[in-house]
C-alpha cells in the first residue's frame, strides 16, 4: 500500500467490507505522483485479489488484465471512441467473473462528445462495472461528471496542521454535541459557502488524521471508535460534494448537523 494514501484506503477497505461500492470514483490527485501504484492498489482492493494470486496480480501490475481498461488522453483530449471501444469490450462476460474496472487517467481531458458519452456509462451504472476518475484538481471536470461520482481528494502532505478556527469548529461539531444549537456558533465561524468549502475540507483531514492515530490530536478531541471516524468522513464528503453546486451552504449545514447527531448520539 502507498504510505501516504493509507486514510484513503481504510475507508475504501471500509466501503467493501459493508458491500457499499460505488459505481465511480473521481480522485482528485493534486500534486501526487505515484498515480500507477495507487491505481494498482486500488484495483487490485475493488477486485479483492490476494497477495497470494501472483498470476492476477502479475497481471494488473503490468496492465495485462483482460477486465480492466486504463484510458489516457489520445493527444489534447479523451476520444469519444476510446470510451465505446471500453463500452463494447465490457458488454462481454468477465473472464475472470469478478468487476470490470476501467480509469481514466485525466478526467478533465474529457471533451464535449466524449464527456457525453462517458455520462452515459456513469448515468446507467451496472453492479459489475467500476469506474476510476482521475483528475489534478477536481473542478476541471465537467459539473455533470463529478455529480455522478463519490469524489475523494489524495493526500499530498505527510504534515498537517490545523488552524484555529479549523479546531473550533472540531471542538464544536464533536466535543458540544449540541446538534442543532450548534448551527449558529458554526455559521460565526463559517459566514460564506467558500469558507465552508475551506474549512470543512481540513476536517475531513482532521478526520482521517485520527483514523491515522495522531495522537496530538487526539489528546485534545473526543474520541469516536474506527467505525464513527469513518462514517464522519464520508458525510463532510458528502456534503463537501454538495456545496459544489448551487445550494444553500446554511441548508447544508443544517442537514450535516443532524446526520453528525446520528452518528454521535
Amino acid at each position: 500500500m502507498i504510505e501516504m494514501q493509507k486514510d484513503f484506503f481504510e475507508v475504501i477497505d471500509k466501503e467493501i467490507n459493508n458491500n457499499r461500492i460505488s459505481h465511480a470514483y473521481l480522485i482528485e490527485t493534486g500534486e501526487f505522483d505515484q498515480l500507477d501504484e495507487f491505481i494498482n492498489v486500488f484495483v487490485k482492493k475493488l477486485l479483492k485479489v490476494s497477495e497470494n494470486d501472483k498470476n492476477i496480480n502479475t497481471l494488473i501490475d503490468n496492465n495485462n488484465y483482460p477486465d480492466l481498461k486504463i484510458i489516457d488522453a489520445d493527444g489534447t483530449f479523451i476520444k469519444k471512441e476510446q470510451l465505446l471501444d471500453v463500452k463494447d469490450t465490457f458488454s462481454k462476460d468477465s473472464i475472470y467473473n469478478n468487476k470490470k474496472i476501467y480509469v481514466i487517467k485525466d478526467a478533465s481531458k474529457l471533451n464535449a462528445s466524449s464527456g457525453n458519452t462517458i455520462l452515459k456509462f456513469l448515468e446507467e451504472p451496472t453492479d459489475d462495472i467500476v469506474a476510476i476518475l482521475l483528475a489534478k484538481n477536481r473542478y476541471n471536470v465537467l459539473e455533470t461528471i463529478i455529480s455522478r461520482c463519490q469524489v475523494f481528494r489524495l493526500n499530498d502532505s505527510k504534515s498537517i496542521e490545523f488552524s484555529d478556527t479549523t479546531m473550533a469548529l472540531v471542538k464544536t461539531l464533536f466535543e458540544k454535541n449540541k446538534g442543532f444549537l450548534a448551527f449558529n456558533d458554526i455559521i460565526e465561524l463559517v459566514p460564506d459557502k467558500k469558507t465552508f468549502e475551506i474549512e470543512f475540507r481540513f476536517i475531513q483531514k482532521y478526520l482521517f488524521e485520527l483514523v491515522n492515530g495522531r495522537q496530538d490530536l487526539a489528546e485534545n478531541t473526543i474520541i469516536f471508535d474506527d467505525n464513527k471516524l469513518y462514517q464522519m468522513i464520508l458525510i463532510v464528503e458528502k456534503y463537501l460534494n454538495k456545496c459544489e453546486f448551487n445550494v444553500n451552504y446554511k441548508l447544508l449545514i443544517d442537514s450535516l448537523l443532524v446526520e453528525v447527531g446520528e452518528v454521535i448520539k
